[in-house]
């Protein structure tokens, strides 16, 4: 007798199986594939808003730091109306809101005045801050002396035991030989101005006037065009518009943002941008 076959069991894999098996395979490698490559953009962008973040951190200390100076004098008597007498009592600030008449008077040896102001042109704020400087407030030169805010010794005024340093730290935009919009710095020094904070595309600066018959009290924010007296500033707010380094944005993004005047813009070139505000009380103001 002839033993039967059993032929389910020698039955080989069908083209049908294989097919299914090809389909199920390339859909598990593409939803991998899908999750690696979003989560390489989401960090892409997470890493660009993390640079500014860093970048704006930076750029509002080294404001506030001088800011929190602004009108610092040491006392150096009292006088008949028992108030302290200082070797400097002129104005802590200064600023233009359209940029400088003439680019050059930034590095100009005189304290600015009015005049540097252009009268007209696109918004443009720049900032100068006054104030005494010794060894302890600012980073000490090679030849032991105060330092301006890129490093550059300070011409003594007065004699003798009444030498004192005044610093006039210019604070203002500029493009770099990369085209990249940075925050410099000036010194009434003459020396030209130095890169602080890359990527910072617009800086916006309200300054807060005190009352007349309060000088702590602050009755309105102003831009400088509209301060009607810089001895009663007693405040100033700053804004800083900043811009991730490369194009990090596309079509699935939200490509719109909110400007220092608080006004939607979009993002049409895919960087990233968010503004960052600041608020800072000249303590030497509020003190006298």
């Amino acid at each position: 007798m002839k033993r039967l076959t059993n032929r389910s069991r020698n039955r080989g894999v069908s083209i049908i199986e294989i097919l299914v098996s090809l389909v199920i395979g390339l859909i598990v490698v593409g939803a991998v594939l899908v999750s690696y490559l979003g989560s390489g953009k989401t960090s892409k962008v997470q890493a660009a808003y993390a640079e500014m973040n860093e970048s704006a951190q930076i750029a509002i200390t080294l404001l506030n730091r001088d800011l929190l100076l602004a009108g610092y004098a040491r006392p150096t008597g009292v006088s008949g109306s028992s108030t302290f007498t200082r070797s400097y009592s002129d104005r802590p600030l200064f600023g233009c809101e359209r940029g400088l008449d003439n680019v050059s008077r930034r590095n100009q040896l005189a304290p600015w005045d009015a005049a540097v102001c252009a009268p007209a042109g696109s918004i443009n704020h720049v900032i100068e801050i006054a104030y005494e400087a010794d060894l302890a407030n600012t980073v000490p030169t090679a030849a032991n002396l105060p330092s301006d805010c890129v490093g550059n010794s300070l011409p003594a005024s007065g004699a003798g035991t009444a030498t004192y340093y005044i610093a006039h730290n210019r604070y203002y935009l500029s493009s770099s030989g990369a085209g990249k919009s940075e925050l410099y710095c000036a010194s009434q020094q003459g020396a030209a101005g130095q890169p602080l904070v890359d990527n910072v595309e617009a800086l916006r600066i309200w300054y807060g006037e005190a009352n007349a018959a309060n000088p702590r009290q602050i009755v309105r924010y102003v831009s400088a065009s509209a301060v009607a007296d810089w001895g009663r500033v007693v405040s100033v707010r700053t804004c800083l518009l900043m811009r991730s380094t490369e194009p990090v944005l596309d079509a699935e993004d939200v490509l719109t943002y909110l400007d220092c005047d608080g006004v939607q813009q979009s993002s049409a070139d895919n960087y990233a941008r968010r503004a960052y505000f600041t608020t800072t009380t000249l303590r030497n103001k509020m003190a006298f």
